[in-house]
């Protein structure tokens, strides 16, 4: 199968091929999005039909067609009224999105199979960490596998397999152990753990899938994507209620209210005093920036590194 997107548009079947992608990626969506939050609540991923998350009862065909199945229940099970989330619906329309967009830029070609396995192992990753801080070592080792199969598929063609086997372990490597020792002295300056452990083994994979060079690019929108994100993180758990200042100002006219507001200040003084030593230090899950940020590479990632080595 080597059908690259400059062959597809020649033909005028691009589109086409780009559409169905997306259809693709809205049910793989659904099913990702699905066993994501069985891995969560440990529930079996081969066994059981998909059911609601409030009643337990086991949904039919037009329960699950992607977006559409939220859409004419407005957003509720059919069963026991409860709300779904408008997660769901999203994130299935996110899956589409980058099925269609890697599918467009590399059509339909073996390493396309690859990259959309990694997607979906992304995919996974993302959701598992936004909802619990976990990286299941599972997906970590489906993404492996979505590689070393490409590596023998390639090999098989009569391509460079070993050559390929060879970069993708220099490439894993490369940025694995330079991130593990960076880590491993930062806990010891900072006195806690600086990066999860899973995050660091999903970034040794990236380096296996572009090569140390395009993973440097990836580090540095990963970590923006996260500064960005820590930021907003911050700043939501930075806002607090603030003291009633009309308590204040009516202390002067009516004594009883000025007893029950100095025990009210000093009750949230107690509180804040008793409080974390920053009231900011909240957890901040990765995953999701590397997983944005590897899907940037796979689209631009080989363009903007040789546009930026030509200026050399």
């Amino acid at each position: 199968m080597n059908y690259p997107a400059s062959m597809l548009s020649s033909l005028g079947l691009l589109p086409l091929v780009v559409a169905c992608a997306a259809i693709l990626g809205l049910f793989m969506g659904s099913f990702l999005n699905c066993w994501a939050w069985r891995i969560v609540h440990g529930e079996s991923i081969m066994h059981g039909r998909s059911h609601c998350t409030s009643c337990g009862h086991a949904l039919g065909p037009l329960d699950l067609v992607p977006v559409l199945s939220w859409v004419f229940t407005r957003g509720r099970c059919r069963y026991c009224g409860e709300r779904i989330p408008a997660r769901y619906p999203i994130t299935e329309l996110v899956c589409g999105v980058v099925y269609a967009s890697i599918v467009c830029v590399y059509g339909l070609t073996w390493e396309t199979l690859e990259l959309l396995g990694f997607a979906s192992c992304l995919f996974v990753l993302t959701l598992t960490d936004l909802d619990s801080f976990i990286i299941p070592n599972g997906c970590i080792l489906a993404a492996i596998g979505f590689r070393l199969a490409y590596i023998g598929v390639t090999w098989a063609t009569g391509g460079d397999g070993l050559g390929l086997l060879r970069d993708s372990v220099i490439g894993g490597l490369a940025v694995g152990v330079p991130l593990l020792v960076l880590v491993l002295v930062m806990d010891r300056v900072l006195g806690k753990a600086s990066m999860g452990g899973g995050d660091l083994k999903l970034l040794a994979v990236a380096g296996m899938y572009f090569g140390f060079v395009q993973c440097l690019l990836l580090l540095v929108v990963a970590c923006v994507l996260g500064i960005v994100v820590a930021f907003v993180q911050m700043a939501r758990a930075g806002k607090q209620r603030p003291v009633d200042a009309d308590a204040g100002a009516n202390a002067e006219a009516d004594p009883a209210v000025s007893a029950s507001a100095e025990a009210a200040t000093s009750t949230s003084t107690e509180a804040a005093t008793s409080a974390p030593p920053s009231s900011l230090s909240v957890t901040i899950p990765w995953c999701p920036s590397i997983a944005v940020a590897c899907w940037f590479t796979m689209l631009a990632g080989g363009p903007i590194v040789s546009w930026y080595l030509s200026l050399f």
